[in-house]
């Protein structure tokens, strides 16, 4: 039922003609059995009932195939339109909300739980025709006998209370399902993330197989074996419970209220021929509650995403004619410590960076580099204080408008392919530029807008994520620890030629580093211990 409310909601005009061609296929499907079941009992050729028969499974032909494709059509278009907005609300979510939510839930429900309801999409026309052609059959027996509809009725009605009841215990078991499957997400990427550390100490990594991995897993198999275990019981029951259904209504029903021979045959074959269609709706039930629960995890990720706002063309807040000021004024950000029982503070900072300044931040781990990065980036708000750019102070309206200004490669960057966020028509001559500035020309080349390959070293690879950060052309530049993977050629060149020239284009650079052997290449240092700035340090080098 969500899901029929769920689509409805995309399209309800979609869904209602598919709707009224599923319900002309039941009536055609009907017409059909009638057909043939006066067929059978009148004697003489039947031409006018053969054009009839073969008029109405071309109708049937039709109608059937213009409702699944219709419903095919309504499925696809909301799976699309899900995963765009998903993604869109992802980009739209503060930095610290995806944190708190996790990566391994937010996977498990950007592709498991959505292939699921993409599965369970190619389910629904066969369940949805069925069940218009087990109603247009219903309607038919109704016609021929009210006495054998209503019995017929009662013992169906009586027959899905009891399937209803029976079903919660698979149901639940669904559930259990789908929050193992989280753990296991879990395991997976911590296997894949501790790949080397596992593989240095084999005992640790016999130990995590065995004690992590394996009850994860068996937790998981037991689960869904219990689920559809028991869902193949229901299911068959059910299924038996329906010839059991047709036994009654032709050996029992006629012994104290008898039919006339051609309606008893009529309603046998209608209800012969109803086996398939109820056979196949029981049999799509566990997927179709699998995508359901799918379906729900989906939803509650969209009601912890950040709504999308209307992207209005304003006019840039910050453009100055005068040289580029950043300043920061008394802002104070909690992060947490190395105990869960504490937290420390950033700040209360104040700093002013002018434009073409080279800045180093340096500091020991967890001396709050990395929470300093993030709020001047506008990817942290400051919980007090505020920053200012070209004398307008930063706020939510014009937060997007200030992050336009930065460019930054973190310590756990995601090097893209893709050359994206640029229109220049020099893009491919100017990444090949660089390309061969960082010498690695020899192994990438920059085709069709993007990278040949980034199957690289942690080194290379950082080094084709600062082509791309080249090529953003922003005016202040981040690097978090970028030289921390290079070998000392390129910790020379990064220093010595990349940062000197991107100061002489007017950029002002931000570097986080630990190579004191290079501090002589910073306008400035400025240290952090313990969420302070440390006023020595501040001086010009």
């Amino acid at each position: 039922m969500n899901l029929i409310c769920y689509l409805y909601r995309q399209s309800s005009k979609l869904l209602l003609l598919a709707t009224l061609a599923g319900m002309i296929a039941g009536l055609s499907g009907a017409a059909v059995i009638a057909i043939i079941s006066k067929g059978i009992g009148d004697a003489g050729p039947h031409l006018a009932l053969a054009w009839m028969f073969f008029g109405a499974c071309l109708v049937y032909l039709i109608s059937k195939s213009y409702s699944e494709i219709s419903l095919l059509h309504l499925t696809q278009s909301a799976i699309f339109d899900l995963r765009i907005s998903l993604s869109q609300k992802l980009l739209a979510t503060p930095l610290k909300r995806l944190q708190a939510l996790g990566k391994p839930g937010l996977l498990v429900i950007l592709t498991k739980d959505i292939d699921t309801f993409i599965q369970a999409s190619q389910l629904l026309p066969l369940a949805f025709g069925n069940s218009i052609i087990v109603v247009a059959c219903l309607s038919y027996i109704a016609w021929l006998s009210w006495q054998v509809f209503i019995m017929f009725t009662v013992c169906l009605l009586i027959c899905l209370f009891g399937f209803h009841v029976a079903e919660r215990r698979p149901l639940g078991q669904l559930v259990k399902v789908r929050e193992h499957m989280d753990i296991l997400y879990q395991n997976f990427r911590n296997l894949i993330e501790g790949s080397k550390e596992l593989q240095l100490n084999t005992q640790r990594g016999a130990m995590f197989i065995k004690q992590i991995i394996t009850p994860g897993a068996l937790n998981f198999k037991y689960a869904f074996i219990r689920s559809m275990a028991s869902y193949t019981w229901v299911i068959n029951i059910g299924t038996i419970l329906f010839y059991l259904i047709i036994g009654i209504l032709v050996f029992v029903i006629p012994l104290w209220l008898p039919q006339r021979v051609g309606i008893l045959i009529t309603i046998t074959l209608i209800l012969l021929y109803l086996i398939r269609p109820i056979s196949e709706i029981m049999t799509v039930l566990p997927p179709l509650r699998q995508a359901a629960i799918a379906l729900e995890k989906i939803q509650q990720l969209d009601t912890e995403l950040i709504a999308i706002e209307p992207i209005e063309l304003t006019a840039d807040p910050f453009i100055s004619q005068a040289p580029l000021l950043l300043e920061l004024q008394g802002i104070c950000h909690h992060y947490p410590a190395a105990t869960e029982d504490s937290q420390f503070m950033l700040g209360p900072l104040n700093l002013t960076i002018h434009q073409g300044e080279i800045v180093f931040i340096v500091g020991g781990n967890g001396s709050g580099k990395t929470t300093l990065a993030m709020l001047l980036l506008g990817l942290y708000e400051p919980e007090m204080g505020s920053i200012v750019l070209n004398g307008t102070s930063v706020n939510e309206a014009n937060l997007d408008k200030y992050r336009q200004y930065f460019s930054a490669v973190f310590s756990d960057f995601h090097l893209f392919e893709q050359l994206l966020g640029t229109d220049r028509h020099d893009l491919s001559v100017q990444a090949t530029r660089y390309v061969e500035i960082l010498n690695m020309a020899h192994k990438v080349k920059v085709v069709d807008g993007k990278f040949s390959t980034i199957n690289l070293s942690t080194g290379q690879r950082k080094r084709l994520a600062l082509v791309s950060s080249y090529l953003e052309d922003r005016p202040i530049y981040l690097f978090d620890e970028w030289a921390a993977d290079q070998d000392p050629v390129f910790k020379r060149i990064f220093y010595t030629e990349l940062l000197p020239d991107l100061k002489v284009r007017g950029k002002t650079i931000l570097v986080i580093t630990h190579d004191d052997a290079y501090f002589s290449c910073a306008d400035r240092i400025i240290k952090l211990e313990d969420g302070h700035l440390q006023p020595h340090y501040s001086a010009e080098v």
